[in-house]
């Protein structure tokens, strides 16, 4: 940022969190805090799988709760992050006042509730002093961490602006936070800027979605999807680029789709379809990444997120980092995946393909790398989870 938008941005940060500070004073006085759970994120407007899971557990104790589920402007993330963009759409401006607003019904409930579980970053979360029995916990969106994320990603040119983040107190006031085992402790430690004895690897609910059977959800897929019974199903799922490649084209050119069937999903972040006979692309509003997981054979990903998820469910996993050296150089890796998942990444989706086609995948590395990230999942995450809320209740 330049210097005189290095000023402005700052000076506007500080009096809107006085703004805040002032407003959630008198919030704080009128709002009693009761043993309620309140549930919040700004990832979507959906009620997200791991909310959902909790909530269900909560139902059946009798324990109250509310939610509320605001997707933050894009444009407001693109601040937070170094993210180059050139102007602020009407449509963004809208959904930026929609949040303001939206900001006083979440001080209320953050005011009249004793444990607060959210997904990411929340702005009054994070600035403003809360009542002295309030808990928060950090139930961060996946269970593990290849790529550099929060503190971690300051320096570079993907990662988050160290001013902003400062000035927006990024991270602050967490009781816990969840990682998905012992092995990416430190790396959330980091990243959430927390002492690593408040990280806490119990895993996630959605851990327990994806070990727990669902054979309605296999029908359901096989009955909008009937080739998926007939061939070998891989699924080529990439992770957000900035720079919006993706590298599509090159993974269905090298692909025998009269051998195999082709899946494709995009991240969240990413609203791109592709429309190809050949090719079966699964809309995350139908299907969740999670059950399309476990009809799958292979998995080509590559620092995504998912590569935990895939070897959760045991599904052999090929990373495609066509861009290693400069996704390192531009985001930054907490994993050196030559060396972890030896035989199982490749810069050239063909490397990939002739593992396949010749059936030489490498499962003693892959089982290595298994039993260092996900092998103390064992079902009961939710239940470890409720464990910790009850305690702070």
């Amino acid at each position: 940022m330049s210097f005189f938008k290095d000023v402005f941005l700052l000076g506007a940060i500080t009096i809107f969190k006085w703004h805040l500070k002032s407003i959630y004073f008198f919030i704080k006085i009128f709002n009693k805090q009761k043993n309620n759970v309140f549930f919040l994120s700004r990832q979507s407007n959906e009620v997200p799988l791991n909310f959902k899971m909790l909530i269900e557990e909560l139902d059946k104790r009798n324990i109250k709760y509310s939610i509320i589920c605001k997707k933050v402007s894009t444009g407001i993330n693109a601040m937070i992050r170094n993210e180059k963009k050139k102007r602020v759409s009407l449509k963004e401006i809208k959904l930026g006042v929609e949040y303001y607003f939206n900001l006083y019904s979440q001080m209320k409930q953050i005011a009249s509730s004793k444990v607060i579980i959210i997904d990411g970053y929340n702005i009054v979360v994070s600035i403003l002093k809360h009542k002295k029995n309030t808990k928060i916990i950090q139930l961060w969106h996946a269970l593990g961490a290849i790529k550099k994320f929060g503190y971690q990603s300051i320096g570079y040119e993907d990662g988050i602006n160290k001013k902003i983040a400062i000035a927006l107190c990024m991270h602050k006031n967490y009781d816990y936070v969840i990682s998905g085992s012992k092995e990416m402790n430190l790396f959330f430690a980091h990243a959430f800027d927390v002492p690593i004895e408040k990280v806490k690897d119990i895993g996630t609910p959605s851990a327990d979605y994806l070990l727990k059977e669902n054979k309605s959800m296999v029908k359901k897929l096989f009955d909008k999807y009937p080739q998926l019974k007939k061939k070998t199903n891989i699924l080529y799922s990439p992770t957000f680029r900035s720079d919006g490649t993706d590298n599509i084209e090159e993974v269905i050119s090298a692909i025998d789709t009269e051998k195999y069937n082709l899946i494709i999903t995009f991240h969240p972040k990413n609203n791109n379809y592709i429309n190809k006979t050949n090719v079966i692309c699964i809309n995350r509003e139908e299907f969740l990444t999670y059950d399309v997981l476990r009809v799958m054979d292979y998995v080509i990903t590559d620092y995504s997120a998912l590569t935990m998820d895939a070897c959760l469910l045991n599904k052999k996993l090929l990373l495609y980092v066509y861009d290693y050296e400069k996704y390192e150089k531009e985001n930054g890796l907490n994993i050196d995946l030559f060396k972890e998942l030896k035989n199982c990444v490749y810069k050239n989706i063909k490397d990939i393909i002739k593992i396949i086609d010749n059936n030489q995948y490498d499962i003693t590395s892959y089982n290595a790398f298994r039993k260092k990230y996900i092998s103390q999942l064992d079902g009961n995450s939710t239940q470890k989870m409720m464990k910790l809320i009850e305690e702070a209740l």
